[in-house]
């Protein structure tokens, strides 16, 4: 039997009930068909840079927009729902009507036809409704009269400017650790809310590269300043450091009749093209190396011959290949924002003995893409992003800070700051 859970602390919104054992409170992706699945501010216009996280303020004049791809030649109705979650990211107990101005479904309308791609499917545009309290969202997307049938999941934020935050990137003590880590040292002050008891009502989680599997949450103040209503964060046994990892890999697929970064060589096909990309190695040992600026493991859709790149764009086959002696106790994956970071089959790399390396193809869209390779050990659920990729401190990436807050009696975790360095 499926296990309900209530968004809403009154029966009578009985279509909001959705069923815990299927819905996934992370960035996911059900249908093999949906691919390429965008969430960002849409202030953003120009097509040749990574896009930004799905966070805006509350009184940004830009909403989000939401964009994907469904392959085949028909048109699908699809619809939305936004769902309120808690600072950890468990759903709320806030019903809609408190966090919307409308009814909690919204319908998909702006869809457009692939053109001139060997890869058909059919491309959806959809403006994120404003929200009227800041917080953690998850967006769901659905077939239209068919709630069960989920496509996907995005999770977004919504800030105010309240909190002010101070950051800086700290000198790790210890000989090891300062070539291959860094530390985040930050202080939060909280002078527009009332706050009783900050170390109970206030968390932050701090974020590396947009990547939710590298967060650190539950951190406790070293200092509180209940005059200056400030929290420092300025911690020495490591609790808010991270591998500093490696500057990515790359490849541009923007091109097609032109010799691309890091592609070896194509192979044109009446129904699908493949691109081979060089082999790589392992960095691990190696010293610290930066030959051109990466996007800290995201990637954008262009096609440079044609206008359009939600619709210009074809599907491409794209063959990774990883060196190694022999192969290894454990599960190869490649990885990058493309895979939302997950170590899924999709994405898991598979050994050529004779060639003495692992491959793995995988379908995306034109554009330009950065990626490492990441391993588990003894094919455990354990990530590690180091073991083929080396860590060092001068590694230039990408920190969030974000500030949650709940009011005494609240349902639930307000954020009241946000910071992007």
């Amino acid at each position: 039997m499926k296990k309900l859970i209530f968004l809403l602390a009154i029966p009578l919104f009985i279509n909001d009930l959705i069923y815990a054992d299927e819905l996934k409170a992370i960035d996911y992706t059900y249908h093999q068909e949906v691919k390429t699945v965008l969430l960002y501010p849409a202030s953003i216009t120009a097509p040749n840079v990574p896009l930004p996280p799905p966070v805006i303020a509350m009184n940004d004049p830009f909403p989000l927009l939401l964009e994907f791809d469904k392959f085949g030649s028909e048109v699908e109705r699809f619809a939305v729902k936004i769902i309120s979650c808690d600072a950890d990211w468990t759903i709320s107990q806030l019903s809609p009507v408190e966090y919307l101005d409308d009814y909690n479904e919204f319908y998909i309308r702006d869809r457009e036809f692939s053109m001139n791609t060997k890869v058909r499917f059919v491309h959806y545009k959809f403006i994120v409704p404003r929200v009227k309290v800041s917080g953690n969202y998850l967006l769901k997307v659905y077939e239209e009269n068919n709630e069960e049938n989920i496509l996907f999941t995005r999770r977004f934020m919504v800030h105010e400017n309240g909190a002010i935050i101070s950051s800086s990137l700290a000198t790790v003590v210890g000989v090891e650790e300062a070539f291959r880590n860094q530390q985040i040292e930050f202080s939060v002050g909280y002078t527009d809310y009332q706050v009783f008891n900050p170390q109970e009502q206030i968390k932050v989680v701090l974020r590396q590269n947009f990547r939710w599997d590298r967060q650190i949450i539950n951190l406790k103040p070293t200092f509180i300043s209940d005059f200056d209503k400030r929290l420092d964060y300025k911690h020495f046994n490591f609790e808010n450091m991270f591998k500093g990892g490696n500057e990515f890999r790359m490849f541009d697929l923007r091109n097609l009749i032109a010799r691309n970064l890091n592609v070896e060589f194509m192979e044109y096909n009446p129904s699908l093209n493949h691109a081979i990309l060089y082999t790589d190695k392992t960095r691990n040992g190696w010293a610290y190396s930066k030959i051109m600026d990466d996007m800290n493991g995201r990637f954008f859709i262009q096609n440079l011959l044609m206008p359009n790149a939600g619709t210009d764009s074809d599907y491409i086959n794209v063959t990774f290949r990883l060196k190694t002696e022999s192969e290894e106790s454990g599960g190869v994956y490649v990885a990058g924002g493309f895979s939302d970071w997950q170590l899924t089959e999709d994405y898991r790399m598979s050994y050529i003995a004779d060639k003495q390396e692992y491959q793995k193809t995988i379908l995306l869209k034109q554009g330009f893409y950065n990626y490492q390779y990441s391993f588990t050990k003894n094919y455990s659920t354990e990530r590690d992003d180091v073991y083929f990729e080396g860590t060092h401190s001068r590694t230039e990436n990408n920190y969030e800070i974000f500030v949650y807050f709940r009011p005494l009696g609240f349902r639930t975790d307000l954020l009241i700051g946000y910071k992007l360095f």
